[in-house]
């Protein structure tokens, strides 16, 4: 078997414990399971790795969640400089039939018109000044740049689109769940955690040994590193232009170095 690394292969951990628990071969597939089981466990919890997949856009403006999806964090389009420009989530969309290939049929009736004539009928409050004249832009957004909205039905695992999203395809980033690949490796930290847990499974460990090595494998996770390079990006971000005072003089100066 290979090196141990940062990385191991999970049926490479699964022989392990086979060979430890003096296991015959045909035991390896059913340990292979529980292996798998574990570590969609700690997944949940901690050992979540990030993936990004790209997912068709239904006719009816939704996109069913990849099936290894645990969570998810981020819901975007791609740009041109290979950046997730993320949608605004939005949960006045409603779930109504959105698991319905005729949704969009079935929202084509609404009850009122988004327009500023309908604005007009709340209470007057001019809150915007634009060419010579005040405009009644009351409970209206701050008009931040947004490609589209949308809302997550997590009951039903779709993703809801506003009816006029032109778009074809959409990011998600988020953890997915071990997928059955000899190739699949994890952390070699969680090692212990899941022998631990097949352990415990088979009925040769305890629910206390398998917690105690997962908490182990935590601490032990490798942390972030710190980057100088990341600092200074952060600090020459952070800073501009800024009013100073200097021998009772006003002046504009910049920190950015």
């Amino acid at each position: 078997m290979a090196d141990l690394g940062i990385y191991t292969k999970l049926m490479t951990i699964v022989s392990y414990t086979a060979d430890e628990l003096q296991k015959s071969t045909g035991d390896l597939d059913s340990m292979w399971l529980l292996a798998f089981r574990g570590m969609t466990m700690m997944n949940y919890s901690f050992a979540g790795q990030t993936q990004t997949v790209r997912l068709p856009v239904l006719p009816n403006k939704t996109v069913m969640f990849p099936p290894a999806l645990l969570s998810w964090s981020k819901i975007g389009l791609l740009d041109a400089n290979g950046q997730i420009n993320t949608l605004k989530v939005n949960n006045a969309l409603t779930t109504f039939r959105d698991n319905n290939p005729n949704r969009i049929q079935d929202l084509s009736t609404p009850n009122i018109t988004n327009t500023i004539g309908e604005l007009a009928l709340v209470p007057y409050y001019s809150n915007y000044y634009y060419g010579g004249g005040c405009y009644q832009l009351y409970g209206l957004g701050n008009g931040v740049i947004t490609y589209g909205d949308c809302k997550v039905d997590e009951l039903n695992r779709v993703i809801i689109l506003d009816p006029h999203f032109k778009y074809d395809s959409i990011l998600i980033e988020g953890v997915m769940s071990p997928q059955k690949d000899y190739d699949y490796e994890v952390p070699t930290c969680l090692q212990e955690a899941i022998i631990a847990f097949i352990k415990w499974k088979l009925k040769l460990g305890s629910r206390e040994e398998f917690y105690a090595a997962a908490i182990e494998g935590r601490r032990s996770l490798p942390k972030k590193k710190v980057i100088l390079q990341t600092l200074n990006q952060v600090l020459r971000e952070s800073e501009g232009f800024k009013v100073r005072t200097e021998n009772g003089k006003t002046r504009v100066k910049t920190t950015i170095t």
